[in-house]
């Protein structure tokens, strides 16, 4: 007679690995780019959608997804400024300071990884919303579905 594994007692972690999928949302093809993103943006898009392979819905994760793919279009636009620039600049009084744009990346990343977090672009949580690994990883849509 077989027995299945318990949870360990001591951490309440299985003592297996979960094999159930990710649950499907939405199958079908990913929503079309959004016209006004960024190239970072839309590049971004294009691979959530793709990774994301049914856990997200276009009626209401378009929203959430559009906003993180907005955020990074920003972080590359204010990257871009400081790698112009430099990091240092000139306070007022002559001394070298931070390039200002830098609070803005630092705001924008914070942005990015409450988002992240939020939909499960994370080790830490896809672990806390129940995605496998093997799920997470699996990548199945063409470059037709964009």
């Amino acid at each position: 007679m077989s027995r299945a594994k318990s949870p360990d007692i001591r951490t309440g972690n299985p003592s297996v690995a979960l094999n159930d999928p990710a649950p499907v949302v939405h199958e079908g093809r990913a929503p079309r780019v959004p016209a006004h993103l960024g190239k970072a943006g839309k590049e971004v898009w294009r691979t959530v959608w793709t990774a994301g392979q049914g856990a997200y819905s276009p009626e209401t994760d378009r929203y959430v997804i559009l906003r993180y793919c907005e955020l990074h279009d920003r972080r590359a636009e204010l990257l871009a400024v400081v790698a112009s620039d430099g990091y240092l600049s000139e306070g007022y009084n002559g001394q070298p300071v931070a390039h200002p744009m830098l609070r803005y990346v630092e705001s924008t990343e914070r942005e990015l990884r409450s988002i992240e977090t939020a939909i499960g672009f994370t080790p830490e949580a896809r672990l806390r919303l129940g995605i496998s690994a093997a799920e997470a990883r699996r990548v199945a849509a063409s470059p037709e579905d964009f």
